[in-house]
């Protein structure tokens, strides 16, 4: 029988279980004790390797910050090629890759993550939301040598209990749809949020909860805000595909975004406009020119609030030659004003 709601992805964690760090290597064993509030009957697969041994080197932290939210936040390398498998609960989790490639299976559907870390703006992370509605085997996929720097939020049935949600929600719609998985571009303000995850200040343990948990939330709420009302399926790619608009993703975030038109950005992918912009949208949920505008007005958002430049200025780095009309876009999607953003400051 399924559960009556889409949300979970952890069984109640014992106190010793609410937050654990893990030494800078990791045995399987201690592995399989540290997943224990996410999922269960863990176990490592395609290969002969001795529970005992070493299987990670960083830091492995897990924390139930409250009944119904849970942060995972990892910084560390695979010291064997192997597979891995846990049973989760439904649920939904929010996941931003910092730093390196990610390659997991929730049952069926497989889910890939890259990242490139560094200074801004050459850093650029990866994100996606994933819903399951029933019980599902995870499975992730190790390389010798990999690394991985990310942070995953879970969120419970019991935390969207005390959130009703309307009936055209577009959290509800995602809330109901099994296997459902939709990326998000974070915003480089998710990204330096996510950073304060992975290194929090030295508080003492009820301090520090509160530090995650407050995150945790700014994290959810931009990635949730991200749905649009109309679900758009994610039409599977070929990996030669999936690899092209990546390579088209890259390129808008190295080049500042100015690209003149699409058939330029088709000529330079090497196919037409049609089957670029097709690709795109199966591969991120967005089109190409929503994605330039989002990642434009991000732009503009970190300069008014990191540098404090004037409005005019955040208005030309979004590309708009109108300050007003940049005024309008920011307010509609952020919320504020560009003044009360730079008054931040």
């Amino acid at each position: 029988m399924r559960p009556r709601h889409p949300g979970a992805i952890a069984p109640a964690a014992t106190p010793a279980q609410r937050a654990v760090k893990a030494p800078s290597h990791v045995s399987g064993n201690e592995l399989a004790q540290l997943v224990e509030p996410v999922g269960s009957d863990y176990r490592f697969v395609s290969t002969a390797l001795s529970r005992g041994e070493p299987v990670l080197s960083g830091q492995f932290r897990l924390t139930r910050l409250r009944p119904g939210l849970t942060v995972h936040c990892t910084d560390v390398s695979d010291l064997h090629s192997m597979q891995t498998q846990v049973l989760l609960q439904p649920g939904l989790r929010a996941v931003l890759l910092l730093d390196g490639e990610a390659e997991v299976s929730f049952g069926p559907r497989l889910v890939r993550l890259k990242a490139r870390g560094g200074a801004a703006p050459v850093q650029r992370a990866d994100a996606a939301l994933i819903c399951l509605t029933e019980p599902e085997l995870f499975v992730r996929h190790w390389r010798r040598g990999a690394h991985e720097r990310k942070v995953s939020i879970g969120a419970e049935p019991e935390w969207f209990d005390n959130s009703p949600l309307p009936a055209d929600s577009p959290v509800r719609a995602l809330l109901g749809r099994h296997l459902a998985v939709e990326r998000w571009c974070p915003s480089p303000r998710a990204v330096v949020v996510a950073e304060q995850m992975l290194r929090p200040p030295p508080l003492e343990p009820l301090l520090q909860n509160l530090y995650l948990e407050s995150r945790a939330l700014e994290l959810l709420a931009e990635a949730l805000g991200s749905l649009r009302c109309e679900p758009t399926p994610l039409a599977p790619l070929r990996p030669q595909e999936h690899l092209r608009v990546q390579r088209v993703r890259e390129l808008l975030d190295s080049e500042d975004s100015w690209v003149s038109s699409l058939d330029e950005l088709a000529r330079r992918a090497g196919v037409n406009a049609n089957t670029l912009q097709r690709h795109f949208r199966a591969a991120f949920g967005t089109t190409i020119f929503d994605y330039l505008r989002e990642r434009r007005l991000q732009r503009a958002r970190e300069a008014l609030e990191r540098d404090g430049v004037s409005v005019t200025e955040a208005a030309r780095l979004a590309g708009y030659t109108s300050a007003a009309n940049f005024a309008t876009a920011f307010k509609r999607r952020y919320g504020v004003s560009p003044k009360m953003a730079r008054a931040s400051v």
